[in-house]
C-alpha cells in the first residue's frame, strides 16, 4: 500500500496523526511505515524532513517503492518526556515536522526552479544536477556561464522573488501533457506534478514548494566552478540566504575597523597590508641568509666535514643550497645544511671527496630519512636527533 503524501496536498501543515502499518525496530532505530504522513522522504535531490512522532525524533525519511519509511530514534530523551510505548502495528499516532526546515527547503527548492527556469528561457542552458542539503545547495547547468551571466541571472532571479508570483503545483494526466512544455530529466508513464511559476516556469517536481515568489525573499548565487562541460553553481534562499549575507556583513564590518577602511576601499587596504608583510618577509628572510652565512665563517679549517645545524626555518631552500655549494668549494668531506629542530630536519648535503649517495643510503637505512639526489648533492629530510645524525655522517668523512 502506497503511502497517502499529505505533504503533497496540505505543505504548509506541521502536525498529522496516521494509523502505523509497519513498525522495525533495529538497535536504537525503529522504522515505521505509516497509511499517511506529512514527512517528505529523501527525494528528487532534496534531503528528507526531520520532526518527531510521539515524541521520538525523526532524523531521515526514505521511499521505498510507493512506501514512506521513517527513521525514528528510540534512544534518549523525548521530546515531552514521557515513557509511552513505542509505537507498534495498528497503534494511531501524532506527528510533526519541524517547520523552521521544511520551509528553509521550500525556500531554496522553489529557488532553485526559479534560476533553472531562467537558464532554461534567455540561456538555453539546462538544469543537469541539483543537490539541497542542511549544509549546501548546488545547481549544475549544461552550459558553462561567465561572471556577467551569473550577475545577470541572480538579478532575474530576484526580479521573479519581487514580483510575487504566484507557485502552483498540479497533477495532470499523460493525455493533458501534449500541449504543456515543461523541463523533466525524464518520461513518465502515469500522473505527472507539475511546478508552475508564472512567466519563469514549469517543471516536473515531487516536493513542497512555497505558495508565491515572495516568501523566499531573496535569492543568492554564492559561486561557481567548470563542471562537466557546464557550471556547477552554489546557492542559497530564503532564510539561509539572508544568514550568509549577515555572516559576510559581520566579516566586512570587522574588516572595515580593523584596517581602519571604509567597504569599497578594503582591497586597496588588503593589497598595501600585504605587500608591507611581502616587504617585511623579505627583510627577515635576508636577515637569516646573512646568520647562516656568519655562521659558515666561523667554521674551523682544520676538519674535512662542515655540517651545519640550525632552527631558522625561514632559511629558504635555494639559501640552503648555496650554503652547501659555497662550504663545497673549501671542505672535502660531508658539508651539509640540517634545517629544523630536535627530532625533525629538512636537509641539503653534499660530499666533494666522495659519493652523497652514500651519505643517502646511510642516512635512509640508520636513520630512516626520506632523501635522494645525485652522487654530488642530495636532499631530504629526517626525524633524528643533531647528535645521531653527526654519529652517521662522522663514520663516513
Amino acid at each position: 500500500m502506497n503511502t497517502e503524501k499529505l505533504y503533497d496536498s496540505h505543505p504548509y501543515d506541521t502536525d498529522f496523526s496516521a494509523q502505523v502499518v509497519s513498525a522495525q525496530q533495529t538497535g536504537d532505530t525503529l522504522r515505521l511505515e505509516l497509511d499517511r504522513t506529512l514527512f517528505f522522504p529523501e527525494e528528487g535531490g532534496q534531503s528528507s524532513d526531520t520532526g518527531f512522532i510521539e515524541g521520538l525524533k525523526v532524523f531521515h525519511v526514505s521511499i521505498e517503492g510507493g512506501r514512506i519509511i521513517h527513521e525514528v530514534k528510540v534512544e534518549g530523551d523525548r521530546e515531552d518526556e514521557s515513557k509511552k510505548a513505542l509505537p507498534g502495528v495498528s497503534d494511531r499516532i501524532n506527528g510533526r515536522i519541524d517547520w523552521e526546515h521544511r520551509f528553509s527547503n521550500m525556500q531554496n527548492h522553489t529557488g532553485e526552479h526559479i534560476l533553472s527556469g531562467i537558464l532554461h528561457r534567455d540561456y538555453a542552458s539546462e538544469n543537469t544536477g541539483f543537490h539541497l542539503s542542511d549544509n549546501i545547495v548546488t545547481l549544475d547547468t549544461s552550459e558553462r556561464l561567465d561572471e556577467k551571466q551569473l550577475k545577470e541571472l541572480e538579478q532575474k532571479a530576484n526580479e521573479a522573488v519581487c514580483r510575487n508570483l504566484p507557485v502552483t503545483c498540479r497533477y495532470y494526466e499523460k493525455n493533458e501533457l501534449s500541449g504543456i512544455s515543461y523541463r523533466s530529466k525524464k518520461e513518465f508513464d502515469e500522473a505527472v506534478r507539475l511546478v508552475t511559476i508564472e512567466g519563469i516556469d514549469v517543471c516536473a517536481c515531487c516536493a513542497p514548494h512555497v505558495r508565491n515568489t515572495g516568501e523566499i525573499g531573496i535569492i543568492k548565487i554564492l559561486g561557481s566552478i567548470n563542471y562537466k562541460g557546464g557550471s556547477r553553481l552554489t546557492i542559497l534562499s530564503g532564510r539561509r540566504a539572508l544568514e550568509y549575507i549577515e555572516g559576510e556583513h559581520g566579516l566586512v564590518t570587522a574588516l572595515t575597523r580593523k584596517l581602519s577602511a571604509a567597504p569599497e576601499k578594503l582591497p586597496e587596504a588588503v593589497d598595501r597590508l600585504l605587500r608591507q608583510v611581502s616587504d617585511l618577509e623579505e627583510e627577515l628572510n635576508e636577515s637569516a641568509r646573512q646568520r647562516l652565512f656568519e655562521r659558515l665563517k666561523g667554521l674551523s679549517e682544520g676538519s674535512d666535514n662542515a655540517v651545519i645545524f640550525t632552527n631558522d626555518q625561514r632559511i629558504s631552500n635555494i639559501t640552503q643550497r648555496n650554503a652547501v655549494n659555497l662550504l663545497a668549494g673549501t671542505y672535502e668531506g660531508i658539508c651539509a645544511v640540517f634545517v629544523g629542530e630536535e627530532k625533525s630536519f629538512r636537509f641539503i648535503l653534499s660530499y666533494p671527496s666522495g659519493n652523497a649517495l652514500t651519505a643517502a643510503k646511510a642516512l635512509r637505512d640508520e636513520l630512516g630519512a626520506g632523501c635522494g639526489g645525485s652522487d654530488k648533492m642530495i636532499q631530504g629530510s629526517v626525524n633524528a636527533g643533531e647528535s645521531e645524525i653527526r654519529e652517521v655522517l662522522g663514520r663516513l668523512g
